[in-house]
């Protein structure tokens, strides 16, 4: 008896051996074969799927999948879940693919379920309320919105996609007066494991339109999103450099900028340090949502002598692209995040790195073509309360602003080759571990990680309150009772 037993158990290992095995080829078949995607499924090898490979931002997202699936519609999208959950696929969603590192959207062993043709955008005048589908870049929404005289907050960049930055929260030029792009989201319409569609709004499944906002791709497919818009397009900002001798000035202007912040202040600064092999550099990003030129907030920037600005005032879907710049695709990107006090000693402490950990990047591939890019913004008490006047979302922030406003950081490293990445990529590990460290033992350290800048490893949602993930397992239970977009999706960030 032992032995038959032993040998039944054997014969189903094989059987699952080979059942997992032939799985990209059930997959791709059966996705492939459905009457509802007949042409929107690619296989490797095909100069359509090559060029779908060749639209991700950071080529560490670039993965080859099995095959990759472009739903053009809602139904397209209850088609291909419907596979994935009877297959036991696994699976990838990339919207705008500007997320950097691999395994953010991208699969490689699984389908990616890319929604470059569900891109759409429109605008209800009587309700105010424009939807977009995940796959629109912000750029291409900013230009359908403005002969309405409104925008939306959005992302600042043009390339970003809706869907990922949505979701994600989505820090915008108007997060100071209106919270994050999720906090304005009227109504969600998502696909569900089991393939059917339910919208999510403040009256109806009101439990997932909350833990939606920030809840990534943990819920279902989001296929729709309606936004409440911002009446106006004109915004006045640009970039300005200065001098690396001004950059503890630049520093003292950004803190009392901060520290002075209005509630519902249309005004809000970045600033940066950039490294390249042109050298170093400081500049900061101003920015008024109204189209008021030199707001006195910003006096302590207009005062100091700058090498270079932009400053200028037009409509918004004309200004973002200033600050896209040109961005080349096929570049390997990776971006770190994480948060301090506002305080002239965390910014000096990431100053004073920063250098430092260049050198040993350049000493480590003398020949390579890479930039670093440390970007500072701040978190607010009056974006925090945008949010919650809002309906509120799952990020947390309540405890994190209870003090006063924080620093939000950013690194960004970006390399010319797969080889020169695998020289500099553990150094700058070493610099983000070095900055955390020594912010801890500065006692300025703050523990909250943004999702949408996060590293693979970074863990955004085990910072965002027990309360929060409570809701986010509770909605999860409810809607994806088989837990498909935690177990079946493999890219992103999960919370369990």
């Amino acid at each position: 008896m032992q032995f038959l037993a032993t040998l039944a158990a054997t014969a189903i290992a094989v059987q699952t051996t080979i059942a997992t095995s032939n799985l990209p080829q059930v997959c791709c078949a059966a996705l492939a074969a459905d009457a509802q995607l007949q042409g929107k499924v690619l296989l490797p090898n095909t100069t359509a799927y090559n060029a779908e490979l060749d639209t991700y931002y950071s080529a560490n997202a670039a993965q080859h999948a099995w095959c990759q699936v472009l739903p053009e519609s809602t139904a397209d999208v209850q088609a291909t879940v419907k596979i994935i959950t009877k297959d036991q696929c696994p699976f990838g969603i990339k919207a705008g693919g500007h997320s950097a590192w691999k395994g953010s959207n991208g699969i490689a062993n699984g389908v990616t379920v890319d929604f470059a043709y569900l891109n759409t955008t429109s605008y209800n005048p009587n309700t105010g309320i424009v939807s977009i589908q995940p796959g629109a870049r912000w750029g291409s929404v900013y230009e359908f919105v403005d002969p309405y005289n409104v925008t939306l907050v959005g992302a600042r960049t043009s390339v970003v996609g809706v869907g990922g930055f949505t979701t994600g929260a989505g820090y915008s030029f108007h997060s100071n007066s209106h919270g994050f792009a999720c906090d304005n989201v009227v109504n969600w319409e998502i696909v569900l494991a089991d393939g059917s569609v339910v919208n999510a709004n403040a009256s109806s499944n009101p439990d997932l339109w909350k833990a939606q906002k920030g809840g990534s791709g943990n819920l279902g497919f989001v296929t729709r999103i309606d936004q409440q818009t911002v009446p106006g397009t004109l915004l006045w900002g640009g970039f300005t450099s200065y001098n690396l001798s001004e950059t503890d000035n630049v520093f003292n202007a950004y803190l009392d900028f901060v520290e002075n912040t209005q509630e519902n202040s249309p005004d809000q600064t970045i600033i940066a340090l950039y490294y390249d092999n042109t050298g170093f550099s400081v500049r900061s990003i101003l920015t008024n949502n109204q189209g008021i030129a030199n707001a006195p907030a910003f006096d302590g920037f207009l005062a100091l002598p700058n090498i270079s600005s932009t400053l200028t005032v037009g409509p918004e879907a004309e200004i973002i692209p200033q600050f896209t710049g040109p961005t080349p695709l096929g570049l390997y990107a990776n971006w770190f995040t994480g948060m301090a006090t506002n305080s002239f000693e965390a910014l000096s402490i990431i100053n004073k790195l920063h250098p430092e950990y260049v050198a040993k990047m350049v000493a480590a591939a003398p020949t390579s073509n890479f930039s670093t890019l440390i970007e500072f913004q701040p978190v607010t008490n009056t974006m925090v309360q945008n949010s919650d006047k809002r309906g509120g979302n799952i990020l947390g922030l309540e405890p994190i602003v209870a003090n006063g406003p924080v620093l939000m950081w950013l690194v960004a490293l970006t390399v010319d080759t797969e080889a020169n990445q695998a020289l500099i990529l553990p150094i700058a590990q070493e610099f983000v571990a070095a900055i955390n460290q020594n912010l801890q033992q500065a006692r300025v350290f703050v523990d909250w990680i943004y999702l949408n800048y996060a590293w693979g490893d970074e863990k955004p949602y085990s910072h965002y309150g027990q309360a929060n993930l409570d809701l986010l397992n509770s909605v999860s239970h409810k809607y994806d009772p088989n837990g498909v977009f935690l177990k079946l999706r493999q890219t992103g960030f999960k919370f369990s």
